[in-house]
């Protein structure tokens, strides 16, 4: 019986050390919040940053590609905040209560990134702003 507790304190391990995400809502409506995750922000050294983007919708989504209905989608992406455009890499997939549902195996690989413009009355941009800023006062 030790063994077995043992066994599953060793797996439980690295869910403990990884930081509890820090939503930070960009757009709240009756049907879907956005928001993006404080924690995953960081600055390459190429001046991209790396961030995860969620969206969490009131009813069941379907990705028809996966054969997938969830309620949250949550996107890796990285922003370029010179050229205000951003790209998503990969994508996780959960449940409403939080549990996962699916992820993509791999991200896209850097020479297929196909990079998305932001303009000034998009939703994204709201996303950028968040993004941006706190890349800016990061590098300060």
């Amino acid at each position: 019986m030790r063994i077995k507790a043992a066994f599953w304190l060793l797996f439980a391990l690295p869910a403990w050390a990884q930081p509890a995400a820090d939503w930070v809502v960009y757009q709240d409506g009756g049907q879907m919040q956005l928001a993006i995750d404080g924690n995953s922000l960081w600055l390459g050294k190429d001046g991209l940053v790396h961030f995860i983007n969620q969206e969490r919708f009131a009813k069941p989504r379907y990705e028809k590609s996966y054969r997938l209905s969830f309620h949250i989608r949550r996107t890796t992406g990285y922003a370029d905040c010179k050229q205000y455009q951003y790209v998503f890499v990969g994508s996780e997939y959960f449940d409403k209560n939080n549990k996962h549902l699916f992820s993509t195996m791999f991200p896209v690989p850097r020479y297929a990134w196909k990079w998305q413009p932001v303009s000034e009355d998009s939703v994204a941009h709201a996303m950028m702003k968040v993004i941006c800023e706190a890349a800016g006062a990061a590098s300060r």
